[in-house]
């Protein structure tokens, strides 16, 4: 049986989560969308063969889940009204504007045994699903994401806007809380912070260093792993993962070549070059949401997972608030 899903938000990713549900034809069928431009919804449901909503309130009794696109100040209203009304969502990131509201929707999720994915589509990046293939334990993390400037996603900071997907991958891999943030950040062409760099030392011991740009000339997205014996160096941007780790010198490689031997400890160097495997990462988060309303799997990204990201990244805010007091 299929799954009936609505689209919340017809802004440009709202019209990429329609686009997704018109190419799951055996497991997902496409009720609607709503937003609060009527003319917005009109064109979408034009475009993509289905009925377009005035009100959330009139989309919601034809729907099993939702998928939450409307700009981030809006999530937790949108995603509040469809889990009381017993729909399972998925919102995109971050999952609300504050702590506070993630808070609320995720009890009130699992008040009505509902589902919440959130919308981390790295997680689903084909480099990063390389490091399924590694046994990873970081003990430090540096990841660069460079864009240049768009006005789409300048409502929120670009810790919200950018950083939250590294904040989100750092927070999967390093299994420790968080013992101590410093960050900086400057607003050059906004009202919020444009830019900023930012330090995560763990309890365990581990470290992230992170920088997000929205006013960069070049686009990168970057993020390197280090670890005993290990080196990963994942390009987001292509897909390309480059890994070098240690093997015993007389070990049977088959996934890499040797570039160096450490003669003095018995080792050699392996490079190993994963090419990108082809994968259209939003399509897939897609499937995830439907087939987790079938009952098929677990989503990828719960919405304790969106809410952790969340709070690590509010504490980035407060540090950046707070960097110019007392000098």
């Amino acid at each position: 049986m299929k799954t009936r899903i609505g689209i919340a938000g017809c802004g440009h990713l709202g019209k990429l989560h329609t686009k997704m549900h018109t190419m799951l034809p055996d497991i997902s069928e496409l009720i609607g969308v709503y937003d609060i431009n009527a003319d917005a919804a009109k064109a979408a449901a034009e475009q993509f063969g289905c009925r377009a909503f005035g009100k959330l309130d009139d989309m919601l009794p034809l729907v099993d889940g939702v998928v939450v696109a409307v700009a981030t100040q809006g999530h937790y209203e949108v995603a509040k009204k469809c889990l009381e009304a017993g729909k399972h969502v998925f919102i995109e990131k971050p999952i609300t504007a504050t702590v506070a509201q993630g808070e609320e929707l995720i009890s009130l999720a699992k008040e009505k045994g509902l589902i919440i994915q959130v919308g981390q589509i790295e997680r689903y990046n084909p480099a990063f699903n390389q490091l399924k293939n590694f046994e990873i334990e970081p003990k430090f993390i540096e990841a660069h994401r460079l864009a240049s400037f768009n006005p789409r996603g300048a409502d929120v900071s670009v810790v919200l806007d950018l950083m939250i997907h590294d904040i989100d991958l750092i927070l999967s891999l390093i299994k420790s809380d968080v013992e101590k943030i410093d960050a900086a950040g400057v607003a050059v062409v906004t009202d919020t912070t444009d830019i900023a760099n930012v330090r995560i030392k763990f309890k365990n011991g581990a470290v992230a260093n992170l920088t997000a740009s929205r006013i960069s000339l070049k686009k990168m997205r970057k993020f390197r792993i280090f670890q005993e014996h290990k080196y990963l160096s994942l390009d987001l941007d292509t897909g390309i993962a480059d890994i070098f780790y240690l093997a015993d010198t007389d070990a049977q490689v088959t996934d890499g070549m040797a570039v160096a031997n450490l003669d003095h400890v018995n080792k050699k160097i392996i490079y190993s070059k994963r090419d990108k495997i082809e994968v259209n990462a939003l399509l897939e988060e897609n499937r995830d949401f439907v087939e987790a309303i079938q009952g098929k799997k677990e989503v990828r990204v719960t919405g304790e997972d969106g809410l952790k990201a969340l709070k690590v990244a509010d504490k980035i805010l407060n540090e950046i608030a707070n960097q110019f007091k007392g000098s």
